[in-house]
């Protein structure tokens, strides 16, 4: 098996648990449209990646590395989350 097939499995894997588990079931009613719909195509996106199975060039490696390091960030500032569920 490839080691950049595992690594991308791995992150698409990271994309979707958080997704799932951690911010499209998290969300209130006041989170804002945007962030439910990129949530929701980023979740679709690395389903398809798992279900596809392809080995990836690097690039596509890379960013889908990037983009789980992404969703795992703490985000504190305002500008991400939107206004506040309280």
């Amino acid at each position: 098996m490839n080691i950049l097939y595992s690594i991308d499995m791995a992150a698409a894997a990271v994309v979707l648990l958080r997704g799932l588990f951690g911010a499209i079931n998290d969300m209130c009613p006041g989170t804002s449209t945007r962030i439910r719909i990129t949530w929701i195509v980023l979740v679709c996106g690395a389903a398809a990646v798992l279900l596809y199975g392809v080995a990836p060039a690097w690039p596509e490696v890379l960013l889908h590395c990037g983009i789980a390091a992404l969703v795992c960030v703490e985000r504190r500032a305002s500008f991400w989350k939107g206004p506040s569920c309280n």
